[in-house]
């Protein structure tokens, strides 16, 4: 296994999609280290935050932009 490939539109939103996906992947593990049962999420909420996260594109650009910055 080598890991995800993750597509987009540019790579700025590739890299902003890939960012957050390691995060929830890597909360998800913790949660299920924790041995408690999970809940799963209501999608309702999902739904939300689908939609708001597809309005803050913009900040995908700027983020890459910065790390490019640092190279």
């Amino acid at each position: 296994n080598h890991g995800v490939v993750v597509c987009g539109p540019s790579i700025a939103y590739a890299y902003d999609d890939l960012y957050y996906l390691e995060r929830a992947c890597m909360v998800e593990v913790l949660a299920a280290r924790s041995g408690a049962p999970l809940a799963p999420v209501n999608p309702v909420l999902v739904d939300q935050v689908a939609k708001q996260l597809e309005g803050e594109r913009l900040q995908a650009d700027l983020f890459f932009e910065a790390l490019r910055r640092t190279i």
